[in-house]
């Protein structure tokens, strides 16, 4: 069963229910804090490059703790809601790195492939970057939505005892798609056109973007994708190794991962949840070192509260920030 955690979500009256959530915690501000940061290029096992962004405290020093944060969808190291959670860290006294996955962001044009829901090598070879220059340092990977199932993935393969590289103190998720051939399917129901719709063309836009800065890709094939599934049945799954979308779904969701995952964590989702039903859960078998709160509503990483909390209405943020503060003795 879902624990509850110290201060349940208490949705805002202006925003009940699921799409309401979603689209107030995409839009509602002011929501980009300043996170100064150094800028890093990470290098990848298959010679393809990343960029992150490292935040590193006056006081912090190796052995501190310390966190990569990673973005969902559609997104990059400078979403609203990676900033957010980058500030409170900081103000913890925790360094944090902020990674472009694979061609997002900044990272536009040091890669010739994509990232995708699986794509753990590359959370890997940011975490082991930062755990060269962070000796003793604990480790946590945050992940939101598609960064989300990363981390959880990443946390299951490094409970492995051939697992080569650093090892990880925790893990934390929000709104991951720990089904992502359920979820695909949600994302095609009518009510939730507008958001497949709004995806499908940011992937289109920018595989179309990256095959004209790479010519030697060839054609991308894209021309009459109309959904998300679609996309990765033609360009992702293709692209990447996998049989086709269900072949790529199967073999990267992180549900069936999560049992075995050995380093404490916390995983934080709505019921609501436009496109990541409440139902995919049903299956995951939670060990106990993982707690999982399921809010009634929140929406897909919305979560805008009724009243402050910690001074913020922004619950999602409050509640990670204050369990990884527990979780290394840090005032939140």
């Amino acid at each position: 069963m879902p624990e509850s955690p110290n201060s349940p979500f208490d949705p805002h009256p202006w925003f009940p229910g699921g799409h309401a959530q979603t689209i107030a915690g995409r839009y509602l501000g002011p929501h980009r804090p300043v996170v100064p940061a150094r800028g890093e290029i990470v290098a990848l096992p298959d010679g393809d490059r990343l960029s992150a962004l490292d935040s590193t405290p006056e006081s912090w020093r190796a052995g501190d703790p310390a966190a990569v944060l990673a973005h969902g969808l559609a997104s990059s190291a400078e979403a609203p809601y990676v900033l957010r959670m980058a500030r409170r860290l900081l103000d913890l006294g925790v360094r944090v790195v902020r990674m472009n996955l694979r061609g997002a962001g900044a990272g536009f044009g040091l890669a010739r492939g994509t990232y995708h829901a699986g794509k753990t090598e590359d959370v890997r070879a940011v975490v082991d970057r930062l755990a060269e220059s962070a000796a003793g340092s604990p480790i946590a990977v945050v992940g939101f939505s598609l960064g989300a199932n990363l981390a959880l993935k990443l946390a299951a393969e490094a409970s492995r005892p051939d697992y080569a590289g650093a090892r990880l103190d925790c893990v934390v998720a929000a709104n991951p798609p720990v089904d992502l051939s359920v979820c695909c399917r949600a994302m095609r129901l009518r009510s939730n056109r507008l958001y497949d719709r709004s995806f499908t063309r940011w992937l289109r836009a920018e595989t179309r973007r990256l095959h004209a800065r790479f010519p030697e890709l060839g054609p991308a094939g894209i021309d009459g994708v109309g959904s998300v599934y679609e996309f990765d049945d033609v360009y992702t799954a293709p692209r990447n190794g996998f049989k086709d979308a269900e072949d790529y779904y199967r073999r990267n969701s992180s549900g069936p991962l999560i049992e075995s995952i050995a380093v404490p964590g916390l995983v934080v989702h709505a019921a609501d949840d436009p496109f990541i039903p409440a139902s995919a859960f049903e299956s995951v078998r939670f060990p106990s070192n993982v707690r999982f709160e399921l809010m009634p509503t929140g929406g897909h990483l919305g979560y805008i509260a009724r009243r402050p909390w910690r001074g913020d209405r922004r619950w999602l943020e409050t509640r990670l920030t204050l369990w990884l503060a527990e979780r290394w003795g840090r005032r939140g």
